[in-house]
């Protein structure tokens, strides 16, 4: 084979790992025989030989996904109680009710596990463990059940990302066995603890040198993502590519007095990328770049000249042979995105001509890259960017390549080995942290929300952007065709308006988009630490390129509908604020109130008056119509069965095409002559899958669906949506109409 065909096989491969990702689900061990009995008929028959790389893919993802999912029968068929011996993978962070921190399983009950791939889990604990401990516990086993909404943290595919197949919940006054070493990763955290604790960058040296981000509040993360910083405080592909870049400036001074060695600056490149990421436990990230890094160092030295890209594919294919579902978690592709950005930076300056000055701008000019190709990665994960990202990244890489991470370097040997300038050196990193920490406050409010077809936009550009000198004519039309068809879209999308129950848990948070305008009807809990208003309806408003928020209207005052008020109040200023309680500023959602938002007709039908503190009986219930296509959803909140029967005077009044089921579908509410009377096509329940209350009762679903009702509740279907046209309307969920892919059915499964 050619160095072309061996890279058309290595992109083969990936790009049949990475599909695994939309499969519906995945092949029995069969499957594995028919892959073999091909690939020796291509290697005999030398024909079709990079199509190696794609079967390869397939059977690789074949394995790894039925290794899970026997993982998986083997962890739920052990009972309810299951007593596990496990070994701690990640640090424990504190969480409202306890402790959560991620553990390989060694043991379940009396069953020995495979000693490789071992199955991990996210365990709840009453107090932390130490990481790399290993103990003995009984705990409840329960599927993981992410939200599924259009944007916000996506909780399935990140633990399939990290391999995670279930949660546990230790029981309450259970046995433990623990068995702590103090390893010498541990030793250095303590001896370094000791010298930083009392500085005032602590939570920012934490996270730099050992990956320990839970000391940084939520202002500090606030501030670093505006700046487009975040990338700078998480040990990733950019962080060992400077220690791999300070290690070859050592280990070159060092040459000029042994010029016989010359394999020093490579050897001390990988010494100081190796010893960073061993002291940020080995991470995904740094586990990703210091492969590329041991890559680059064996092709230089077996004379073997490959280009960068094809440096970073095989580091890429060697990652996935591994860990193939890696390429589900973000991670994957900022840690190799900045690698690629670090040796191509690498690469020119060693072989720039003219000068340090010539230098210097390549080295600005690929930071300008790096920040441009974040921003539709950015865009994608987080539905936004940092205006003055290109600035704050100009800045501050060169300013942490050159200064903070050769300092941090300094000041960790010294730790280690020259304790009485430790200190010193520590407050040096310390000061060097002052200009980061006093320069990003001017950068809050600095971000900037992106709609989906924005974004597609951006990445357009950028790929023109990119690949200019190798686009042809026909690369250009398409392009083009790509950025018409975003537009069309986009116009066709203004020409409806839409309803969205969003997938917040046990709560409610309804949107509705009509003309540019919002309408929110509840928020969703909130916590100590935060918000679904944060979580969820933040990202989908951002992904819809809205910043601010026409109307808001509360139910009622409990936390699971009204928890997000205050945040979204700041977050998105409604212009209007209505509710059943007696807030200031609000006005009063009370039976008789009418109004039109956006042409559609808003009446409200309960409560009967403003009340101090509004509970369940006294929810905001108010129909939506549009006049036009006469399409009608009611709105119900939390009412129960007394609310309803007084209701149940004005029956013509309630007939809607959609509602809200009343109380998440408790037993309390929904009584057959209620939902008789507002005969709706399509019921929607917002509650959490396997909640703890029972909700919804079978009884309340056998009435809906006696009388021909289409049920349908987000902790099943995920985000409920309906697409109101001018002559018709539509519904679709997240989980059921748009493909759901393997890994999703497997992880939410119980016991067999």
């Amino acid at each position: 084979m050619t160095l072309s065909e061996k890279s058309w096989t290595l992109a083969l491969f990936v790009a049949s790992v990475i599909s695994s990702a939309w499969w519906p689900t995945i092949p029995d061990w069969r499957w594995l025989l028919l892959g073999i009995i091909t690939t020796g008929s291509i290697i005999k028959l030398r024909r079709g030989l990079i199509s190696i790389g794609a079967i390869a893919g397939f059977m690789v993802v074949i394995v790894h996904g039925n290794v899970l999912e026997s993982q998986r029968q083997a962890l739920f068929q052990a009972g309810e109680n299951t007593t596990i011996i496990g070994k701690v993978d990640s640090p424990f962070t504190q969480i409202s009710h306890g402790y959560e921190g991620i553990v390989a399983l060694k043991k379940v009950n009396s069953q020995t596990l495979l000693p490789f791939l071992k199955p991990k889990i996210r365990l709840i604990t009453p107090f932390p463990l130490d990481v790399n401990s290993e103990f003995t516990t009984s705990v409840s086993l329960k599927p993981i059940t992410g939200l599924r909404n259009e944007a916000g943290f996506d909780a399935e595919k990140h633990a399939m990302g990290k391999s995670i197949i279930a949660r546990g919940v230790v029981n309450k006054d259970v046995t433990w066995i623990i068995r702590s070493t103090t390893s010498l990763r541990q030793a250095i955290i303590a001896d370094v603890s000791e010298d930083v604790s009392s500085l005032h960058h602590f939570s920012l040296i934490n996270a730099l040198v050992f990956a320990d981000r839970s000391w940084l509040s939520k202002e500090d993360w606030q501030a670093l993502r505006d700046s487009g910083l975040l990338h700078l405080v998480s040990i990733s592909g950019l962080h060992i590519g400077m220690a791999f870049t300070f290690g070859l400036v050592v280990g070159g001074a060092i040459r000029y007095a042994l010029p016989q060695y010359q394999l020093l600056p490579s050897f001390c490149g990988l010494m100081f990328a190796v010893a960073y990421a061993w002291l940020a436990d080995f991470s995904l990230p740094t586990t990703r770049a210091v492969s590329v890094c041991v890559i680059y160092v064996v092709l230089k030295y077996t004379l073997v000249h490959w280009a960068s890209w094809r440096v970073l594919l095989l580091a890429v294919s060697l990652q996935l042979l591994v860990q193939p579902f890696a390429s589900y978690s973000m991670s994957f592709w900022l840690s190799y995105l900045s690698v690629c950005a670090v040796l191509f930076a690498i690469n020119l300056i060693r072989h720039q001509n003219g000068g340090w000055k010539a230098k210097l701008k390549v080295l600005l000019i690929t930071q300008l890259m790096l920040s441009v190709l974040i921003v539709p990665i950015s865009c994608y994960y987080f539905s936004g960017f940092s205006l003055s990202s290109i600035a704050y990244n100009l800045a501050f890489i060169p300013w942490f390549g050159f200064i903070v991470v050769p300092l941090m370097f300094l000041a960790l040997f010294s730790s280690l080995f020259l304790e009485m300038i430790a200190k010193s050196l520590w407050q040096l990193v310390d000061w060097s942290l002052q200009p980061l920490s006093t320069s990003i406050q001017y950068a809050i409010g600095s971000w900037q929300p992106i709609s989906i077809e924005m974004t597609g936009l951006i990445l357009a550009g950028i790929v023109c952007l990119v690949f200019q000198r190798f686009m042809f004519q026909y690369a250009w039309c398409l392009l083009l065709g790509i950025v018409i068809s975003i537009k069309l879209t986009s116009e066709y999308d203004q020409q409806h308006w839409r309803i969205d129950v969003l997938d917040v848990g046990h709560g409610l948070a309804v949107i509705v988009e009509k003309d540019d305008k919002v309408l929110l009807y509840d928020t969703g809990k909130a916590w100590q630490n935060g918000s679904i208003a944060e979580q969820v309806v933040t990202p989908v408003l951002h992904q819809r390129g809205y910043e601010s928020i026409d109307t808001m209207i509360l139910s009622h005052s409990d936390n699971d509908h009204a928890g997000g008020r205050l945040f979204i109040e700041d977050a998105f200023s409604p212009q209007r604020k209505l509710s059943s309680q007696n807030f200031i500023g609000y006005e009063s959602c009370t039976r008789g109130d009418h109004w039109k938002w956006q042409g559609l007709n808003i009446e409200v039908f309960w409560p009967p008056a403003l009340v101090q503190r509004a509970y369940n009986p006294h929810s905001c219930v108010l129909r939506l119509t549009d006049p036009i296509s006469m399409f009608s959803m009611l709105f119900t909140g939390d009412i129960e069965t007394i609310s309803e029967w007084i209701l149940l005077r004005e029956p013509e009044k309630l007939k809607s095409d959609v509602m809200l089921v009343p109380h998440h579908g408790s037993k309390s509410s929904s009584n057959p002559r209620f939902i008789e009377a507002v005969n709706p096509s399509v019921a929607v329940a917002s509650l959490a899958k396997n909640n703890q209350w029972g909700m919804p009762a079978e009884h309340v679903v056998a009435a809906y669906r006696k009388l021909d009702i289409t049920w349908l509740d987000t902790g099943e279907y995920g985000q409920v949506s309906f697409s109101i046209h001018r002559d018709n309307w539509r519904s679709e969920t997240k989980r059921s109409d748009t493909f759901e892919p393997w890994y999703r059915q497997m992880l939410r499964k119980g016991v067999e």
